[in-house]
């Protein structure tokens, strides 16, 4: 009998808590005519992001890549490099512009075929704190070494000697001029690095280009998550992947570019910190950064994720404008910006957007999206 009593009171209890529940679930209930928010589509947004950004932004860095292989080749083709290289070094200067701006938008994606056999390095060695390119470089010059005449064996090199950052070192001296092709006792050995740099240059691109549009290496494996999937179980851990990537560009472009610059010391030694400071697109190349964050961010759709969220997009490009606003203003001689309190002052400013924009994407965008996405690779996490 004692079994039956507590069989019958552990019922008892049971039925109460379900009663409970019952009476939870219709206070909780939407009021009819009032519509749910419908769960958030994780699957959505890795595939909108390589179709609407990262594929666009490929293609557009190899053909501007392409047209400045006709300004180097322009450049060096002068019979003694003699005399002032005038129309052909600017275009060959407005070429490698466009091509830092190309680089720019793309690169702060950092996540599929630009991550895969470290083509993100080889297109550009950035961040360079320790001044890798300009020591390596520097040292292959000296010797006139002949395996990095051709791209078949140039790619078997360290990273730092294929990318446009080296094609930076050989081609602008110190003050911005174009000095490629002039009349120089390495002019012959230059010239030929110079041809090798940009013919590899658009095979990354290419292979880049590649991996996002016929989905390969993570690429793949961020379209297809699954459970033997070793990047991405779930399309929710795919699109924590690919944000994570963007608040890991958001970060080297705010600590190891603009904040570094920052620092106390001599202006130009300073400015020679930031990525392609020695050609005076430096504050090109960080403008477009930022303005790929902001597209890449927008094409993916992950303001649009959840209505609570979706004021970010507008706010993103609020702020993104005041920035690249800001930088327009500074003078493309980043040494001449930092010497000055003025200039120095926009890039203060816009340093604190950089700070703003941490806090709205890594924290409340991710917090509205539950993203494990507040923090990025630099972290450690």
């Amino acid at each position: 009998m004692t079994g039956v009593i507590t069989r019958v009171r552990t019922w008892a209890r049971a039925a109460s808590a379900a009663a409970v529940l019952v009476g939870l679930a219709s206070v909780l209930a939407p009021a009819p005519g009032l519509a749910q928010e419908p769960a958030i589509d994780y699957g959505r947004f890795v595939p909108a992001l390589v179709r609407d950004y990262a594929l666009p932004a490929a293609r557009d860095l190899r053909d501007r890549l392409q047209e400045l292989e006709s300004g180097v080749a322009r450049l060096c083709a002068r019979v003694d490099g003699a005399g002032d290289p005038g129309e052909a070094a600017t275009v060959f200067a407005d070429g490698f512009a466009a091509v830092v701006d190309a680089h720019g938008w793309l690169a702060v994606s950092r996540f599929g075929a630009l991550a895969d056999a470290s083509a993100l390095e080889r297109l550009a060695f950035v961040p360079d704190a320790r001044g890798v390119v300009r020591r390596q470089v520097t040292r292959l010059l000296a010797k006139e070494d002949p395996s990095a005449l051709s791209a078949a064996t140039l790619k078997d090199k360290s990273v730092a000697l294929q990318g446009l950052t080296a094609l930076e070192w050989i081609a602008f001296s110190p003050d911005g001029a174009v000095v490629l092709g002039t009349n120089q006792p390495d002019r012959a050995y230059r010239c030929a690095y110079a041809g090798a740099l940009v013919t590899g240059l658009i095979a990354t691109a290419n292979e880049v280009e590649s991996g996002y549009a016929t989905p390969s290496g993570q690429t793949a494996l961020l379209l297809s998550p699954g459970l033997d999937n070793r990047l991405a179980a779930t399309p929710k851990e795919a699109a924590e992947v690919a944000f994570k990537a963007l608040m890991t560009g958001l970060a080297l472009m705010k600590d190891q570019v603009l904040e570094r610059v920052l620092e106390p010391g001599p202006a130009n030694a300073r400015a020679a910190r930031a990525p392609f400071a020695r050609s005076h697109n430096a504050l090109r190349h960080l403008s477009a950064g930022i303005e790929g964050l902001a597209l890449a961010i927008t094409a993916a759709g992950y303001p649009e994720g959840t209505k609570d969220a979706r004021w970010i997009g507008n706010s993103l490009r609020f702020e993104t404008a005041n920035a690249r606003a800001a930088l327009a203003a500074v003078p493309a001689d980043l040494g001449a910006g930092l010497a000055d309190p003025e200039a120095r002052a926009r890039l203060v400013y816009v340093n604190t957007i950089l700070s703003g924009l941490r806090g709205m994407l890594g924290g409340e965008l991710a917090g509205h999206l539950a993203l494990k996405g507040g923090f990025n690779a630099l972290d450690g996490d």
